[in-house]
């Protein structure tokens, strides 16, 4: 485990070192930062600049044969073959070029016949335009590595006015290279001239130009892609700066294209090591200061480390000592005015006051030891402050609860003693009162067994006249069943008088009709005078018959009007008897349930004795039981009263707090 001195010591040298490798990274970073930016855009307008330069010397070519192609005498057909010949020699020397001379109209050339019609630059300037051609290895007229440049020959010399040839003339193949040569960049920096197919047309190296073209070597040489990847941009006519490595180095390159040439770009490189030496010595620099103000800081850390970690690993050893009970050593002293003395000073309060406090402890808890819980507990209640108040409230609650205890125990032992006799008394009288019931249970159980067996006959009686009293109402239901049939029988009785009262009714129509049609007869007769005397005979007989059929009809009348009324009394009689042989049939029913019911309730009254005798048996267990249990009891309870003494002796030896 690393002490505090160690975690200071390395904590300040780290934030140190930290510090200074941020600044250091930092401006390194920046450093770097800044130049390649400086780099980026210097390059940039130095690739510009260069191009300008191409295109400047581009143009005074273009000039010097535009300027030709002024020369009114070249034009006219009687001297301009020797005019051609004095002018481009003329020139040739004067400029230094491979070649010059004037083409006619067809594109043949006035000199020495060479067909130039199906060139580019015929076509170009023979519309009236100065043109440079692209780059050429190897051209018609035998000259290698050769740019053309060529303009129009106007009529008379008149500028604008009508095409009359095309002058053209082919430089110094090295005057390019001396253009990029002229272009100096650092000491190692180099620039080039790309044509529009990637090929090099002018290095510091002419070994190179005609031959090198990096997009056409990445296809088998895959150290080119970088580099090819760059001049493919140059070749699509973009400015801009990258980088790319090439035999081993990192170079930069900025490109720019040249203006008036056929998709030339000029490019110019630097190696980043040569360009960064700057960056690279200053970050040289830095690491020196680094390792200087790391060892100042380690210094000035240790000494720092020292002044803060020896007092607080003073205090924790201290602290340490404490922890293992060691109250009694000394405390450090710190003369210092900062946390540490604060620390150092609070260490030594909290030795004091656990000193203090545990001594007081000591005292309380030692006068308890002996017996004395009347101890003052709160004598010294000043040394406990803050948290540790609570601990001396808590050591007073203690000794009052246990002297509170203690004093309840001495109540309860002597109500103990007091109850044991009490219970020792009662226990003797418990069993010589359960030894007399033992005895009054047997006499009960006796009892019982005659009540049983007299239940046992009720019971059976009971029984016996409730299957009579069944077999009685069976009777009754047929006596019952024979006075319904009775009572139905009246019942048509009464139904065919009725009838017959109809009968009657119709008997006296007939008589009163049998009278109306004699008292007819005998006016009809009356009127019939002699001659209806007979009839007249007839309809008094039949007069005399209805009287006599009335006169028989009422006394049959009144007969069946008694016999109807002795029949309806009949009727009501059987009626009332056939409802008092009901009520006796329900009686009897009832009579029957209670004979049963009280034959069941002899059964289980029957039953019920037996599980009281089987109850009683075992009361009588129980009690003899308890009579041996209470003899134990009245031997314990003068025990327990032997113990209550014990227990108050024991007591007595405290001395309380009342």
């Amino acid at each position: 485990m690393k002490s505090i001195k160690t975690k200071i010591l390395t904590a300040m040298i780290g934030i140190g070192l930290f510090s200074s490798l941020i600044i250091g990274i930092a401006g390194a970073k920046l450093n770097f930062s800044s130049a390649q930016s400086i780099l980026d855009k210097s390059m940039e307008e130095t690739a510009k600049l260069a191009a300008s330069r191409v295109q400047t010397e581009i143009d005074r070519y273009k000039s010097i044969a535009s300027e030709i192609g002024c020369i009114g005498d070249l034009t006219d057909p009687a001297n301009g073959e020797a005019v051609c010949a004095e002018v481009t020699a003329e020139r040739i020397s004067k400029y230094g070029l491979e070649l010059c001379s004037v083409l006619d109209m067809n594109g043949k050339d006035i000199l020495n016949g060479t067909d130039c019609s199906g060139e580019e630059f015929f076509k170009v300037s023979s519309a009236g335009e100065a043109y440079c051609s692209d780059f050429m290895v190897q051209n018609i007229f035998g000259v290698e590595n050769a740019v053309v440049i060529s303009a129009p020959l106007w009529e008379n010399g008149i500028y604008g006015s009508k095409v009359s040839g095309v002058v053209y003339m082919i430089p110094d193949n090295t005057f390019l290279n001396e253009i990029v040569n002229s272009i100096k960049v650092g000491e190692g920096g180099t620039a080039y001239l790309l044509s529009s197919a990637g090929l090099t047309i002018a290095f510091y190296d002419p070994e190179v130009v005609g031959k090198e073209n990096a997009q056409e070597a990445a296809k088998t040489d895959p150290s080119y892609e970088k580099l090819a990847e760059v001049e493919a941009r140059m070749c699509a006519g973009e400015t801009g700066f990258d980088q790319y490595k090439y035999n081993g180095n990192i170079e930069y390159v900025a490109y720019a294209p040249v203006a008036g040439t056929p998709g030339w770009s000029i490019g110019i490189n630097v190696v980043r090591n040569e360009f960064l030496s700057g960056v690279y010595y200053s970050l040289i620099i830095s690491v020196v200061i680094i390792i200087v103000v790391c060892g100042i800081a380690a210094v000035v850390a240790r000494i720092s480390a020292n002044k803060i970690a020896n007092p607080i690993v003073s205090c924790s050893e201290r602290i340490v000592k404490l922890s293992e009970g060691d109250l009694t050593s000394g405390v450090p002293v710190v003369n210092s005015r900062d946390e540490t003395k604060k620390l150092a000073d609070a260490t030594a309060t909290v030795v004091s006051e656990l000193n203090n406090i545990f001594k007081d402890i000591e005292r309380i808890l030692e006068e308890i030891s002996k017996g004395n819980l009347a101890v003052d507990s709160r004598q010294n209640q000043h040394y406990y402050v803050g948290d540790y108040s609570h601990l001396i409230e808590y050591i007073g609650f203690i000794k009052e609860r246990l002297s509170d205890t203690m004093c309840q125990i001495s109540t309860a032992g002597e109500q103990v003693s007091a109850g044991a006799d009490q219970v020792s008394f009662g226990a003797q009288s418990l069993s010589q009162g359960a030894t007399e019931q033992a005895a009054s249970i047997e006499e009960l159980a006796a009892t019982i067994d005659l009540i049983a067996e007299q239940i046992k006959e009720n019971a059976s009686q009971a029984e016996t006249a409730s299957n009579k009293t069944n077999a009685a109402g069976g009777e009754l239901q047929v006596v019952m069943s024979c006075m319904n049939d009775l009572v139905s029988a009246m019942n048509d009785i009464s139904r065919s008088s009725d009838e017959t009262k109809k009968i009657i009714k119709t008997i006296e129509d007939i008589a009163f009709q049998t009278n109306i049609l004699s008292l007819n007869a005998a006016v009809e007769a009356a009127r019939a005078g002699a001659a209806g005397k007979g009839f007249a005979v007839v309809a008094d007989e039949v007069r005399n018959l209805a009287g006599k059929s009335a006169e028989a009809a009422q006394n049959t009348t009144a007969l069946i009007e008694s016999t109807v009324a002795t029949i309806e009394k009949g009727t009501s009689l059987v009626d009332e008897v056939a409802e008092k042989m009901n009520s006796v049939a329900t009686a009897a029913g009832a009579v029957a349930e209670i004979n049963e019911k009280i034959s069941a309730a002899s059964r289980d009254t029957a039953d019920s004795i037996t599980q009281i005798t089987v109850g009683v048996e075992q009361i009588s267990e129980v009690v003899q039981s308890n009579s041996a249990t209470a003899e134990e009891s009245a031997a314990a309870s003068e025990e327990l009263s032997g113990q209550a003494n014990m227990l108050k002796d024991l007591i007595s030896q405290f001395k309380l707090d009342t």
